[in-house]
């Protein structure tokens, strides 16, 4: 399927998943943990056979870097919670 001339001068044709995770964050204010992230865009990770186990690393790997990423540019921002089987990273918008 063809493009437009305005997505090939931009050169992406969908929102990069930087935005999606900063969009997702700023219009549900609460705190989310790194899987209720990728639950919330829509995004399962579902091990039914070998195949799906290695897309499945490969999707928490583009997440997780994306995450950082935004943690790093200071758009999102991260904390630690303590709870009763450990500890758990959260997430939220700046």
């Amino acid at each position: 399927m063809p493009i437009s001339n305005e997505e090939w001068n931009d050169g992406r044709t969908r929102e990069t998943l930087e935005a999606q995770i900063l969009a997702f964050l700023r219009q549900n204010p609460k705190p989310f943990n790194f899987n209720d992230i990728i639950y919330g865009l829509g995004y399962g990770i579902e091990i039914k056979d070998f195949g799906s186990f290695v897309s499945g690393v490969a999707r928490v790997w583009l997440f997780q870097n994306a995450i950082e990423r935004l943690v790093r540019e200071g758009k999102i921002t991260a904390r630690i919670i303590k709870q009763s089987i450990g500890e758990e990273t959260y997430y939220k918008a700046v």
